[in-house]
């Protein structure tokens, strides 16, 4: 179901100001709801251990294929991660290439008398 476009409104209308507000401040109170609603519903279905996790740990065993009493119980008895590094992608270090072939290849240079002699 696709929203409807808002309509275009003059922003030195304060009526029309104040009627967005309202919008917006519904709109939060409505999202708050329903991510509450989430909450409990998770709760009722990994069980009373689940009460002790925080929302991005009840979403991470929602995305987990396969999820025991077991793991909801150890994972609620751990202490939480700090939000800002739970939702920071780790970095990869990638190897450098070695530059081994470049000694190498002198050395091969020195044998067959191309090299410094």
């Amino acid at each position: 179901m696709l929203a409807a476009a808002p309509p275009v409104i003059d922003p030195s209308d304060p009526v029309a100001v104040v009627a967005l507000k309202r919008q917006l401040q519904f709109a939060y109170l409505k999202i708050q709801l329903l991510e509450e609603r989430l909450r409990l519903e998770r709760i009722q279905k990994y069980g009373p251990a689940s009460e002790k996790l925080n929302d991005a740990q009840l979403q991470l065993l929602e995305e987990e294929p396969g999820v025991s009493n077991l793991e909801v119980v150890v994972e609620s008895e751990r202490e939480p991660l700090p939000l800002a590094a739970a939702l920071q992608p780790r970095r990869i270090r990638r190897k450098r290439k070695s530059n081994r072939r470049i000694g190498r290849m002198r050395d091969v240079g020195v044998l067959c008398g191309y090299g410094r002699g």
